[in-house]
């Protein structure tokens, strides 16, 4: 397990010709438009948590929690609902990952990127249009659920399999960039549409269609990756594509290692079978190790559940629009810190950074357990100013520390260690097990945080403390 650490340490080129591709316009807007996948993933996480404090759309499907007094401040968004709500794109989207790899590998990347996009517009669709009934709702959220499994699925093998080996990282860290990019959009909207009554939140919600038609768009008409065309017996339009996209001719050292992995593959059989046999355990290890962890820190309790948890902080004023505005600033923080990220990730060594943001993590969720322990009591409404502006420093410590290290990287290190054969496989591990870790804090985070107080962020320090052992 160590020893796959150290393949942590930034990738050197192979095959060698390869080292002096050109970084063509042509991959980077290639990886752009493909990277909008993330910002399925991220619009979703981010728009959750602000409608559902938007007053119209609690009435309307969560009446429950709608004139609930203020009498306890880890109490008051426990409801079992509306976590499902919070958590069943992320359970679809799981289940849909094992098929989404199947279709991706036999029918290429580009396909499986136009039904993500495709889901998402159906699931906007439904729930834009649903009254009443919190069922329909769910429908919606299916769709969405689809969506997330094939975009998370194709586009990160899509953007590996793209991108010049000494440009991967890089590269690839568009995906983190556009997921925390849809967060901060969305909650920029959420912030414009909550005067809209009474449908603003509909407009939040219909506003998703943006990124899934760029996403669908981008599937109609980029070329498939170089591998997945040789993979499916199109050699010809595999290198004129592998000449497109490294700006050069001279292709046939790369060329040729993609022929001898697909040969490999032939020889092994099937990938899933490969990838469960002694030789690639380590592979299969952290495929599912590296999302665990980067889930079990509680990054999606943080976006999912922003608007409430900021609400009853106050650092930017009491009620829904105060707890709107903290969960854009804690975005922006995001931002920055996944930006610095796309500066460092082909610089540092994988583990160092690792390391350093689980240390900064843990620190961090410690120090805000701490001062919720001291500042907010099982009767208290609202923390007071100086200790609601002490714990949102905190949460931009922590959210930094997962913008440049376990974000990014908990996508980047499971992509780049699979070999050629068990790629596609690997992914659907990796897409699944980042998913089911998301819908079980999703499902689980506001009760647990009702029952277990300020423990529930000592749980996670847990995690901090394990992780850089892995």
């Amino acid at each position: 397990m160590r020893q796959a650490y150290e393949t942590f340490a930034v990738e050197e080129c192979a095959p060698k010709s390869a080292c002096h591709a050109k970084l063509t316009a042509y991959v980077f807007l290639t990886c752009v438009v493909a990277a909008s996948g993330g910002i399925l993933f991220g619009y979703d996480g981010g728009v959750t948590g602000g409608i559902i404090v938007m007053e119209p759309f609690a009435q309307e499907f969560f009446p429950k929690t709608v004139g609930m007094p203020d009498t306890n401040f880890y109490c008051k968004y426990d409801d079992k609902l509306l976590q499902t709500f919070a958590s069943i794109m992320h359970f679809t989207g799981a289940l849909a990952a094992f098929p989404a790899g199947y279709f991706t590998a036999k029918y290429g990347r580009t396909r499986s990127m136009t039904i993500a996009g495709a889901a998402f517009l159906i699931g906007c669709v439904w729930q834009v249009a649903a009254k009443k009934h919190v069922a329909l709702l769910l429908v919606g959220r299916v769709f969405w659920g689809v969506g997330v499994g094939f975009a998370d699925q194709s586009v990160t093998i899509y953007n590996a399999e793209m991108a010049p080996p000494q440009w991967r990282g890089l590269l690839h860290i568009l995906f983190q960039l556009a997921t925390v990019t849809g967060i901060l959009f969305a909650q920029l909207v959420n912030i414009g549409t909550f005067g809209i009554q009474p449908w603003g939140w509909r407009l939040s919600l219909g506003l998703a269609a943006v990124p899934g038609s760029i996403l669908l768009l981008g599937g109609w008409f980029l070329p498939d990756s170089p591998n997945s065309l040789i993979e499916r017996g199109q050699f010809e339009k595999g290198r004129e594509v592998l000449e497109r996209i490294r700006g050069t001719q001279q292709v046939e050292e790369e060329y040729s290692i993609i022929l001898a992995a697909q040969e490999a593959e032939k020889r092994s059989g099937s990938p899933w079978v490969a990838l469960l046999s002694r030789e690639y355990r380590a592979q299969l290890v952290l495929a599912i190790a590296m999302p665990f962890f980067q889930m079990a820190t509680g990054i999606n309790a943080v976006v999912f559940f922003s608007p409430q948890l900021f609400g009853g902080i106050g650092s930017f004023g009491e009620g829904a629009k105060g707890g709107l505005i903290a969960s854009a600033v804690i975005g922006t923080v995001q931002v920055v810190a996944t930006l610095v990220g796309v500066v460092i990730i082909d610089r540092i060594d994988r583990r160092a950074v690792l390391l350093q943001a689980s240390i900064q993590g843990c620190l961090a969720e410690v120090a805000l357990a701490g001062l919720l322990a001291s500042s907010a009591s099982d009767t208290s409404t609202q923390m007071s100013h100086g200790a609601s502006v002490a714990a949102i420093v905190l949460v931009c410590i922590f959210i930094s520390s997962l913008g440049w290290g376990w974000g990014p990287l908990g996508w980047l290190v499971p992509s780049e260690i699979q070999p050629l054969n068990t790629r596609s496989a690997g992914q659907s591990i990796t897409t699944f097990a980042q998913l089911t870790g998301g819908a079980t804090v999703g499902q689980t985070f506001l009760s647990m945080l009702c029952s277990m107080k300020y423990g529930r962020l000592f749980q996670h320090t847990l995690i901090f403390d394990h992780r850089p052992l892995v």
